[in-house]
């Protein structure tokens, strides 16, 4: 029989790595498709990611 998994504590080592942390920028789905755009392999895995995302079916919504 499996054991349960134990969920693990923060410990302050963890806090110290992760307040160092800094996401990267924001992108739209449109750049991040057109980014490396002539790399054939990194297109079929973005079309395998993304789906109908990749054929112009993106609708961004802007939020004031």
């Amino acid at each position: 029989m499996a054991e349960p998994e134990v969920e693990e504590e923060v410990s302050a080592d963890d806090a110290e790595v992760s307040a160092g942390y800094q996401a990267p920028a924001q992108k739209s789905v449109k750049d991040i498709i057109n980014t490396d755009a002539e790399d054939e392999s990194l297109r079929k895995y973005k079309e395998a990611l993304l789906g109908s995302a990749v054929g112009g079916a993106v609708v961004e919504v802007c939020e004031y």
